[in-house]
């Protein structure tokens, strides 16, 4: 995404100000002259229209749409021509001056009057931002999400608000993280979403600083924060200012939290939250820009915060809703954080008989890191493997428990296509350019999945009648990818001996041989130079294929391996045996799948059947002794 700065100067305080007509601003846009810019409106009149728009206030709706209207011009007329470009493009707004700040500048139009930052595609996303030079090391951006919801509707304040929605909600953004989905004849064990997720149900200030401190010292802090509360006036009347109703220590009066008491109750906690969500009413209000003090959302960016997403004018209970659920969603699963706003606000609009003008309402301070394409990169492939894994403990527990409903394997055989369609994109074309050694694990992953998709296949036949041939067919072709995928890890890096090793039991199953021995003293050397957990369990299976590349049969040498690679398992991860699992699993395929009997191991003198069953009771003995 190109990013384009537009920046607006005046002398004087910034903290402070007022609109006046024909007041002069310089705006400094990308490589652009500066141009001098006039205010076309004064205070007075901007703060009655900016009323018309709070849903408190009685009014009809053409004289909401007119100050709409009216509002969307000025701001048009202030921030300059924003047409789509082609591309996806990132207007980076930083307004100096207070009272620019107060100027809903999300309601802008490009042409047609159409408004440009909710209906633009490619899109145009605006986003707001605050100097931080002053505020310490920027925070690194999040690569596995952990979010705490505070929510509060304490006595007093409004209407109870839509907590259980916003759970449902952020439950749903979290699926790529957690396990399991539904599928049809499998039973459904609860989801695993406990470590990532965390409601506060009365939050506070102390219980939201107590959680995150508390998270921080066991190693596993939040990254997300999304609060979910009613807004409030905060200051007097000469300096009025809004803020958000919490509970009080108490945990049953109302707490009126101003933004720097917000600010600096999270100030303390180190790593802080690199994402704070407002479901606030007001809680990005800039109104109060004469007296001075910025809104919630101002306040936490400022004060370090990456990203803080909140409400300038009152939030509808339906808007706050679907802003979380489009929003999380996008966000949890890797996608650009502009562009999860882009897509939640272009969702408002198009549900804006239910939430009104909540689209312009919406307002995202963003300071991205300067790596943060490849962090991002590696967020999106973390989600990807995340929800990959899931569908893979799915397909293991079809294969081990024995399901015979043809329905579940329809559904898992699915789930897993669709994963190895979307993950494929991270190892072809410009989206697998950011990060070389991301690129080769997934090509791993690939071939993982399109290995259990082809072990489906298998089981899937023994269900079949007339389609039984169909499906075979299907198991070979998803082997044929998966040695694909390996063959190309192998080669542009033959140090991972995984991918080799397993290109080359494929290519024995397929073809009955080994074509090229080198490819074999490869594996096996770059297996016995390594030190990792699965250097074993590599060795074990390049000696077990030894007849495959015209070698000696070594199946002791063979079992020596497994031995060492029980023993290395035990010493470092004694709780999470999955190399010793997934050993057993490659055996059992050897002994109950890639057999001559299955027309596998063509035109050899005959599998590796007998071998594999030798060295699977010897590792499962061995697995046992421990």
């Amino acid at each position: 995404m190109r990013s384009e700065l537009i920046e607006f100067f005046r002398f004087g305080r910034n903290d402070t100000g007022m609109l006046r007509t024909d007041d002069r601003y310089l705006q400094a846009r990308g490589n652009e002259p500066v141009r001098e810019v006039h205010i076309p409106i004064d205070h007075g009149d901007f703060l009655a229209k900016i009323d018309n728009l709070r849903y408190a206030v009685e009014h009809d709706s053409d004289r909401r749409q007119e100050s709409l209207d009216e509002l969307a011009a000025l701001v048009s007329e202030v921030l300059g021509p924003c047409a789509e470009r082609g591309e996806p493009v990132q207007i980076d707004l930083v307004t100096n001056a207070a009272e620019l700040s107060a100027l809903p500048f999300e309601l802008a139009e490009g042409p047609g009057r159409r408004p440009i930052f909710a209906v633009s595609e490619p899109p145009v996303v605006l986003t707001r931002r605050v100097r931080l030079g002053a505020s310490g090391p920027r925070r690194l951006w999040w690569s596995h999400p952990r979010v705490l919801f505070a929510a509060a509707s304490p006595a007093g304040a409004g209407d109870p608000v839509p907590l259980v929605a916003h759970r449902k909600a952020l439950r749903e953004a979290l699926n790529p993280w957690s396990e399991p989905l539904p599928v049809p004849g499998m039973a459904d064990p609860p989801r695993d979403v406990d470590r990532m997720l965390t409601v506060i149900e009365r939050a506070g200030l102390s219980t939201i600083r107590e959680a995150a401190l508390a998270a921080v010292r066991e190693g596993r802090p939040y990254t997300h924060l999304h609060v979910l509360a009613h807004g409030c006036e905060v200051g007097t009347r000469h300096k009025p200012a809004f803020g958000v109703a919490l509970f009080d220590d108490d945990g049953k009066s109302v707490a009126r939290v101003t933004p720097g008491q917000l600010r600096e109750a999270l100030r303390p906690i180190e790593p802080g939250f690199v994402v704070v969500t407002l479901a606030v009413c007001d809680g990005g209000n800039e109104q109060n820009s004469v007296s001075g003090g910025g809104s919630i959302a101002h306040e936490l960016h400022g004060a370090g915060v990456p990203v803080v997403v909140a409400s300038q004018f009152p939030l509808t209970f339906a808007g706050s809703r679907i802003f979380t659920e489009s929003f999380y969603r996008r966000l949890l699963a890797g996608r650009d954080v502009r562009l999860a706003l882009h897509d939640a606000r272009s969702r408002l609009h198009q549900e804006g008989a239910e939430t009104a003008h909540d689209w312009a309402s919406m307002v995202g301070y963003v300071q991205l890191p300067e790596d943060y394409q490849d962090r991002l990169y590696e967020v999106a492939m973390k989600a990807e493997w995340a929800s990959l894994h899931t569908a893979q403990r799915w397909s293991d527990r079809l294969v081990h428990e024995g399901i015979t409903d043809p329905k579940a394997y329809d559904t898992v055989a699915d789930l897993l296509g669709q994963r190895i369609e979307s993950l494929t994109g991270y190892v072809e074309g410009e989206v697998a350019e950011p990060a070389v050694a991301a690129r080769l694990e997934n090509l791993g992953l690939l071939g993982s999945a399109q290995k259990r998709l082809a072990e489906l296949a298998f089981r899937r036949a023994r269900l079949a009648g007339s389609d039984r041939d169909a499906w075979l067919a299907t198991a070979r072709e998803e082997l044929e990818r998966a040695r694909h995928w390996y063959q190309q890890g192998f080669t542009e890096n033959l140090s991972h001996h995984w991918h080799g090793v397993q290109a080359l039991s494929l290519e024995a199953a397929l073809t009955g041989r080994i074509a090229r021995v080198g490819q074999w003293y490869a594996a096996r050397e770059a297996a016995e130079l390594d030190d990792d957990l699965w250097r074993a369990a590599s060795l074990a299976e390049v000696l077990l294929l030894s007849p495959m590349a015209g070698q000696q049969r070594t199946v002791a040498g063979a079992e020596e391996q497994l031995a060492e690679l029980v023993r290395r398992v035990r010493a470092q991860t004694p709780e999470a045996p999955f190399p010793i699992d997934s050993t057993i699993r490659q055996l059992e395929r050897y002994a109950g799948w890639w057999t001559t009997g299955h027309g596998y191991f063509p035109g050899a003198a005959g599998d590796l059947a007998e071998d594999a069953g030798q060295l699977l009771r010897r590792l499962r003995e061995l697995a046992a002794d421990h």
